[in-house]
């Protein structure tokens, strides 16, 4: 699969704003959603994933195998992402038993090296609703970095997925992910100024041909036409989005450029 996606940056004083532009555009009210992710780096030789113990028996094993392919030939960081609630998980003084929950394993490529363009495109992988992944992943010699909290409302039109996020910082708790998550009104925003990131999206499923993804193009452009007025989307370095080395701390807040 194919993601392309414009970007720009929206204010936290602008935030209720932008909402209200993106419901009329869509005729929705914005859907929230909040994932505790944890991010895991590969070893510096790629290895793929040669113990599939944890995921020999899923019915997505398909995806296991394309995901390996990808993990063979470059080092990557990918995400284990849970759903939470800002008013069940949060504050509670309760442990998540990350093995037995249902979570999403991310994958995302190095950009396509396109240029002068604020279109975005790379590969995607995501693996839904597994259990075990941090199983799994430290069965494959991937190694816990760090982890975030991420705050998203997005609207859908047509195929085309309108995503405002922000991240936040979790307690210092190296080598292994917090015991318990604090109240959500103690967490600390990666940005101070605490602005918001728009991501206008489209996916690919079948991106064999060429065609389809330069349609996608084509189509989010002519959204960015659309919306030019109201939102500043910038030409990113692909490099922003590279995730075949360990993150910073703060990595999903790196790159809306001024």
């Amino acid at each position: 699969m194919h993601e392309l996606f414009i970007t720009a940056a929206v204010k936290a004083d602008d935030f209720d704003m932008a909402c209200a532009i993106l419901q009329g555009l869509t005729w929705m009210t914005a859907r929230r959603s909040v994932y505790r992710i944890l991010f895991f780096a590969g070893l510096p030789q790629p290895k793929g994933l040669p113990n599939p113990r944890a995921f020999q028996m899923t019915h997505l094993r398909a995806l296991w195998q394309e995901l390996a392919k990808h993990l063979s030939r470059s080092s990557y960081v990918v995400q284990a992402a849970y759903p939470v609630s800002p008013d069940a998980d949060f504050g509670k003084g309760t442990a998540m038993e990350f093995n037995t929950l249902p979570g999403t394993l991310r994958w995302t490529d190095l950009p396509d090296p396109w240029r002068d363009t604020p279109v975005i495109s790379r590969k995607k992988l995501e693996i839904p609703e597994q259990s075990n992944l941090q199983v799994a992943l430290t069965d494959n010699n991937y190694k816990y970095q760090n982890e975030l909290v991420q705050e998203s409302y997005s609207f859908v039109r047509g195929n085309v997925e309108f995503v405002f996020s922000r991240y936040y910082h979790l307690p210092d708790s190296p080598g292994r992910a917090v015991t318990v998550l604090p109240a959500w009104a103690d967490l600390r925003p990666v940005d101070p100024a605490q602005k918001w990131v728009l991501n206008v999206k489209l996916n690919v499923p079948d991106d064999s041909q060429p065609d389809n993804v330069k349609k996608a193009t084509e189509e989010l452009m002519a959204v960015k036409a659309e919306l030019d007025r109201m939102f500043d989307f910038k030409v990113v370095d692909r490099r922003v989005f590279d995730t075949r080395i360990a993150p910073p701390p703060i990595v999903p807040g790196r790159g809306i450029p001024k």
